[in-house]
């Protein structure tokens, strides 16, 4: 199975980054491939409504660094997606990110409403400088909700609150190995 990972944080050794790379390794050890997309390192376009989506029923026309991406989501079996919390929200290249999904719903007559294909497995994991878990719990639902939208599957939310420990061997880490060894 191919399993598409988007990694949202500036910070290469971020929490919200080291703990999906976890997911990754998990998945990767059971014989899963990966491709990692690093927003932060990529010329990411927000949606311009220009509506040829819509028309065409294709993916978004933009070109810039998501294009391999799309080609990649419709192949893959599962969705990891890791953000940052800033000002008490998804991080902004992450909400831009989101956005771009608009391409794979649709109204027209006869055709799917839905143009990825149903059941891609979803995990989503953020960090928050907050050390309550679930302060915030509701801004990751709502996100991860466009993407359950598009008919994936939510499998788990992982959350680094505080100064949480994410080392190797701590409760998160063997959490976030798991859920991907187990995809």
């Amino acid at each position: 199975m191919k399993v598409v990972a988007v990694l949202g944080s500036p910070h290469a050794d971020g929490p919200s980054n080291v703990i999906a790379k976890e997911v990754l390794r998990g998945a990767k050890e059971a014989g899963h491939d990966v491709v990692i997309y690093e927003i932060n390192k990529m010329n990411v376009k927000g949606c311009q409504a220009c509506g040829v989506c819509k028309k065409n029923y294709c993916d978004c026309i933009q070109n810039d660094d998501l294009k391999p991406y799309w080609k990649d989501l419709h192949e893959a079996g599962a969705l990891v997606i890791s953000a940052p919390n800033y000002c008490s929200q998804i991080c902004g290249p992450m909400i831009t990110y989101m956005n771009r999904h608009y391409c794979l719903v649709s109204n027209l007559p006869g055709k799917a409403p839905v143009r990825v294909h149903p059941g891609i497995k979803l995990i989503g994991v953020f960090s928050q400088g907050w050390d309550k878990a679930d302060a915030y719990l509701d801004t990751y639902k709502w996100y991860l909700g466009d993407f359950q939208n598009r008919d994936m599957e939510l499998q788990d939310i992982l959350v680094h609150a505080g100064n949480m420990p994410y080392d190797e061997g701590s409760e998160l880490m063997t959490r976030a190995y798991e859920l991907g060894k187990n995809l």
